[in-house]
């Protein structure tokens, strides 16, 4: 393999592994975002379901664990079949209304789907309640 090749499958790599950057970014800063997924930094176990450090969100009544690289896992009210507290999570962080950094305290779940795929979740504690009961935990 040449090295224009190299550079051809190296850029084509990055173009994919950024594929959703602008959709998760506008996700991110938006009200919807409840917390993170699999939120473990280091070493990236590829068994796992979802990606580490990804997000959660709840739009139009549905919940939807994204990242800069997947596509959207979207789950449904009644889809969570197990959703056990594991302890406190990592907190989020974000501006508050003057613009300045805060950090949000959020609790990790253990979380298993019908599907048969696990994860843990860090949820925003101001956001919890409405979690549950949206999708009716």
């Amino acid at each position: 393999m040449g090295f224009f090749d190299k550079m051809k499958d190296t850029l084509k790599k990055i173009k994919e592994d950024n594929k959703y950057f602008a959709r998760t970014t506008a996700r991110i800063n938006g009200n919807n975002l409840y917390g993170n997924v699999n939120y473990r930094p280091g070493k990236v176990d590829p068994n796992e379901d979802f990606r580490n450090l990804s997000y959660v969100n709840v739009e139009n009544g549905k919940g939807i664990i994204y990242n800069v690289s997947d596509e959207d896992y979207i789950f449904a009210p009644g889809d969570i079949v197990t959703f056990t507290l594991a302890g406190d999570g990592h907190a989020l962080s974000a501006k508050d209304a003057n613009g300045n950094q805060a950090q949000i305290p959020t609790l990790r779940f253990n979380v298993e789907f019908k599907d048969g795929k696990k994860t843990t979740m860090d949820i925003n504690i101001h956001k919890l309640d409405a979690f549950k009961a949206t999708f009716g935990l």
